[in-house]
């Protein structure tokens, strides 16, 4: 009995093994999986799609105004940035300091420029009191000398005592030596106030002097800077610290001036390029976002590649997305 059961259960064995073996043979081949390309896609509809990404469309390009190394970036990709904002700073090694120092010395010019102007105004108001002092000096040298002429001439006649005479003569030539004191002291105002207006021009001269050597090193200073010339957002920097600033080239900032302008550039192709066209329709579709396409039209055809353009409708658009672009050819 055991070996009957033996039997039957190797038989079905065999015929479960045949009956795979012949369902092999006669199982239709499955199709092949398409092998995803960079290229286009063509879909049942007459529709291409293609994969790039996203670009500003207008894009201002800032170059270094001097050669020399890389020392600073202040800017970064995505970073907004407005005109005649400093961007980065190209061999300027020393010329901060050199400014530093010119804007000190010019300092010092001035404060010695105002030093100078009060020692004027200090050689005035003695000039003034030297004045007033010669002035008085003057007008008791004439009170004592017509006293003295009177009593030179009446003691010569005998008609005033000895001693009135004295006395006269004594206040004469007291005045006439006070108001040579006085004299002297006018002159030194004079001379002194002369001097300080001197001292003033030269230190103003000065002050000129140094106001130029700020000035120059200031231009030095901004020679050396790159400045952005318009109010927009960097999408593109060559540049590099410590590198050669020519390198870079007229990429060294790339500035798009409006981020809502935005173009796809895709490369179908050979067969697919024969059917587009410039002003072609088109649906951009951001990958990244879940919204709907937005539409657009082909910008312009150069070479291999298509230029779609497009305006974006949310600032979450961002340069550098990856974009599929939808054009229905015939």
């Amino acid at each position: 009995m055991r070996g009957k059961w033996l039997a039957l259960g190797v038989a079905a064995v065999l015929a479960g093994v045949g009956g795979g073996a012949l369902s092999l043979r006669y199982r239709r081949p499955a199709a092949p999986q398409p092998v995803p390309t960079s290229g286009a896609a063509v879909v049942a509809n007459h529709e291409i799609t293609l994969q790039g990404k996203i670009r500003p469309q207008h894009i201002t390009s800032v170059s270094a105004p001097v050669n020399g190394l890389v020392e600073t970036l202040l800017a970064d990709v995505g970073q907004e940035v407005y005109a005649g904002q400093v961007l980065a700073r190209v061999g300027a090694q020393g010329l901060e300091s050199a400014r530093e120092v010119a804007a000190a010395n010019l300092d010092r010019a001035q404060e010695q420029v105002g030093k100078a102007e009060a020692a004027v105004a200090s050689a005035s108001l003695e000039q003034s009191r030297a004045d007033a002092d010669f002035e008085r000096a003057q007008m008791a040298l004439d009170r004592t000398e017509k006293a003295y002429s009177r009593q030179r001439t009446l003691v010569t006649q005998g008609a005033t005592p000895r001693l009135v005479f004295e006395k006269a003569e004594a206040e004469y030539q007291s005045a006439l030596k006070e108001h040579e004191v006085m004299n002297a002291a006018v002159r030194a105002a004079r001379e002194q106030q002369q001097s300080a207006l001197a001292d003033v021009a030269a230190k103003k001269k000065i002050v000129q002097d140094r106001a130029r050597q700020l000035e120059d090193a200031q231009s030095n200073l901004q020679a050396a800077e790159v400045h952005s010339p318009v109010d927009g957002t960097v999408v593109g920097r060559k540049a590099e610290a410590g590198k050669p600033a020519m390198e870079a080239g007229d990429e060294f900032f790339r500035i798009a001036t409006d981020l809502y302008a935005l173009e796809v550039a895709v490369e179908p192709r050979p067969e697919d390029l024969k059917r587009i066209h410039p002003g072609q329709p088109a649906l951009v579709l951001v990958l990244d976002l879940e919204s709907q396409g937005m539409p657009g039209a082909v910008k312009e055809i150069k070479a291999n590649q298509v230029v779609v353009e497009f305006n974006s409708n949310t600032p979450a658009i961002k340069p550098g997305m990856p974009a599929d672009v939808r054009l229905k050819v015939d």
